[in-house]
């Protein structure tokens, strides 16, 4: 499973990376549907202008994207903290 630096992406959004590094990020982007949706999330966030929070809508399924999102973030962090592989152990769960 491929990491990806998020301030690599905040350069890429800004097109400031260079070719090898797109490469880089559209092999995570294609690894899995929760890379692709946490990119295309980034990626809006990063483009567009400033709307207030009230004005936004966030579906029922997108909140449960990135539940799961955070979640895999937070036992990916756990895992490389710990170096354990414990299921559940030490996952925040949202």
């Amino acid at each position: 499973m491929l990491k990806i630096d998020y301030i690599l992406l905040a350069r890429h959004f800004r097109e400031e990376t260079l070719e090898e590094e797109n490469v880089t990020i559209t092999a995570w982007q294609n690894e899995s549907v929760i890379n692709s949706l946490t990119y295309n999330r980034l990626k809006n966030v990063c483009c567009q202008e400033r709307v207030p929070i009230e004005e936004k809508q966030i579906t029922q399924e997108e909140t449960k994207a990135w539940k799961k999102i955070i979640t895999k973030i937070l036992a990916e962090e756990d895992l490389s903290v710990n170096g354990s592989r414990g299921k559940g152990k030490g996952v925040r769960q949202i």
